[in-house]
């Protein structure tokens, strides 16, 4: 079982004290379990970020120019080191 590094950035559109959430997750979790995870350890994220365990409508993941969500990637086994960007759909611009 290897460890990978995850990465997430949140838009500055969503409201939290920190921008950035590193974590570590194992190779044999599901990418959204892991990111839930991560995001359920500061309330004031979780809160706006997931709801009944998965991330609420009107944002996009990215990863390597991949919307995670649409491609099903979401869904896989972490298979390496990941930077996610978590943005609101209607961001603005």
């Amino acid at each position: 079982m290897k460890i990978f590094t995850i990465t997430v950035i949140l838009h500055p559109s969503i409201p939290s004290d920190i921008k950035i959430i590193k974590g570590e997750i194992n190779s044999e979790t599901i990418l959204l379990d892991g990111l839930i995870s991560m995001l359920s350890k500061n309330e004031k994220v979780a809160s706006f970020l997931i709801g009944e365990s998965d991330i609420r409508p009107g944002y996009l993941l990215l990863s390597n120019k991949i919307e995670l969500k649409t491609t099903r990637k979401l869904y896989s086994p972490v298979i390496s080191d990941m930077e996610i960007k978590i943005i609101p759909i209607s961001h603005g611009g």
